[in-house]
């Protein structure tokens, strides 16, 4: 008895697994394209295609403009990576990028191209500022920086970086 079961359930589970199989070589057929399941000729689909290309290209470029481009200034100087330096610039950069000329905010860019450690090196004094970087901005920034109470005092460090918006 069990010997007939045993077969029973083998041949109806041979049978289930034929059928799925055959319904699932019937689903598969030609390969069909986006264009065609919604019924678009390839003309339409070509010039669907250019007008995605132009919007998608449109839409990533980067505005030029000077108030972006000081947003970017201020945002670049919070965001080093390293607290004293974030302090420091980030603070500085909120006061006074606004107020800097074209070739200032140049000169500033420069400087934010460094690394963060040889920023930090120029602006406190520890290394000999190079020739490309010996600029009024660079000095503005090492007065500010002898004069920030950022690395004296914990509380003055922590409504620096409080009002720097860096918590």
């Amino acid at each position: 008895m069990l010997l007939r079961l045993t077969a029973r359930h083998a041949s109806r589970t041979a049978a289930r697994h034929a059928g799925a199989a055959r319904t699932l070589a019937s689903k598969e057929g030609p390969e069909v394209t986006p264009a065609q399941k919604v019924g678009l000729s390839d003309e339409l689909e070509q010039r669907a295609s250019r007008r995605w290309a132009e919007l998608a290209t449109e839409h990533r470029k980067i505005p030029a403009d000077d108030a972006v481009r000081r947003k970017r200034l201020i945002y670049r100087s919070k965001q080093r990576g390293w607290l004293e330096v974030d302090l420091l610039l980030g603070s500085w950069a909120a006061e006074n990028v606004a107020t800097l000329s074209k070739e200032d905010c140049d000169a500033y860019e420069h400087i934010l191209n460094c690394e963060t450690i040889d920023i930090f090196n120029f602006i406190t004094g520890k290394d000999p500022v190079p020739p490309r970087l010996d600029t009024p901005v660079m000095k503005r920034l090492q007065d500010y920086c002898a004069s920030a109470p950022l690395g004296t005092d914990p509380g003055a460090y922590a409504a620096a970086k409080a009002d720097a918006n860096l918590t």
